[in-house]
């Protein structure tokens, strides 16, 4: 009888450990990842992760994503490296810059592909060969709009700051200010800045894209040490990321309602043209776009001995978005309904 007891004393043991376990493993199943997540610019790339947030879509990946504003791409980077948004929206220059002195930051999820700003100038100004002698104004200097800005002023056949002075702005916004207190007569201005302006009279003078028509311009940036130690939380985070771009192109009442409650943009003009303006720079299958980065790697190289014997290979890791585009997952996003 004593046998028995112990026996089935045991068993309870077993079983009620077992109970316990599972309700560890459903416990911590169900915890969500906290990611403090950096972006650099108010424009339509910063939309898309404002709809994973708001449609919850982190959150369907155990992610509670709280997104970050800094000023600039470096100082996003700067934040990434050190920890503090150990992810960050923001371009590839600063990738090439850190990585040259022994950094392992990497672009993993390519979500701007090509430049989607335009060359816009005050009203006087009616063609761009008037622009010699004249300030033009940038967000910073290796910055994309100050690549932008001299790859195309070369294309026009004429020199950065020798023929065209160059002036650092702070961001986008500022540069529509620029002109508008007449510091500087134009500059490369994206959406939602760039409507305004047309809007208030300024003179758009080139569609950058038909100039330089791939330029890496945004896209999702971490550390390779991140997502060794954090793989489910970086594909779950891509995941999300690729759900939101797909609401922001087909579902444009979403887009509006974040654009306006989130980057406070009240004037539906604007979100209008930045919705629909969008959707031809942002791939489907988001891939970083290796000749893009290969027109930013040769600007850098002219200025930036260090970055010269860099790989762009080794800037960028595609094996997250090639496992979603094989499996399907991307296609079934965009075509399940």
């Amino acid at each position: 009888m004593k046998t028995l007891r112990m026996r089935a004393n045991l068993v309870f043991s077993v079983a009620w450990l077992s109970m316990a376990l599972v309700g560890i493993e459903v416990t911590q199943a169900s915890a969500k990842t906290t990611l403090r997540v950096a972006y650099s610019s108010i424009s339509g790339s910063a939309v898309v992760p404002w709809i994973a947030v708001d449609k919850g879509l982190f959150a369907k990946y155990d992610l509670d994503v709280e997104l970050v504003y800094v000023a600039s791409g470096s100082q996003a980077m700067q934040s990434l490296l050190g920890g503090t948004t150990p992810i960050a929206l923001q371009g590839i220059e600063p990738v090439f810059r850190v990585n040259a002195h022994g950094s392992d930051a990497v672009m993993i999820l390519g979500l701007v592909t090509k430049p989607p700003f335009s060359i816009v100038v005050r009203p006087e100004i009616k063609e761009y060969r008037e622009l010699k002698g004249k300030a033009m104004g940038i967000t910073r200097y290796g910055s994309s709009t100050d690549m932008l800005l001299r790859l195309t002023l070369e294309k026009w056949g004429m020199k950065p700051e020798t023929d065209v002075p160059i002036l650092q702005m702070g961001g986008v916004p500022p540069i529509l200010a620029g002109m508008q207190s007449r510091r500087i007569f134009g500059g490369p201005l994206s959406l939602p800045t760039l409507s305004r302006a047309k809007q208030e009279g300024y003179r758009e003078l080139a569609d950058v894209a038909d100039l330089v028509p791939e330029y890496q311009v945004a896209g999702i940036v971490t550390r390779r040490g991140f997502i060794k130690q954090n793989g489910d939380a970086v594909r779950g985070f891509i995941k999300a990321m690729i759900e939101a771009t797909a609401m922001f192109k087909n579902e444009p009442a979403i887009t509006r309602k974040v654009m306006k409650e989130r980057l406070k943009i009240d004037d539906p003009t604007v979100i209008e043209e930045t919705q629909k303006t969008y959707l031809r720079y942002m791939p489907m299958i988001p891939y970083p776009s290796r000749p893009g980065i290969a027109v930013i790697k040769s600007f850098l190289d002219k200025s930036e001995p260090a970055v010269r014997p860099l790989n762009i290979d080794d800037q960028i890791d595609n094996q997250i978005v090639r496992e979603l585009e094989q499996s399907g997952f991307i296609q079934s996003v965009y075509y399940s309904k």
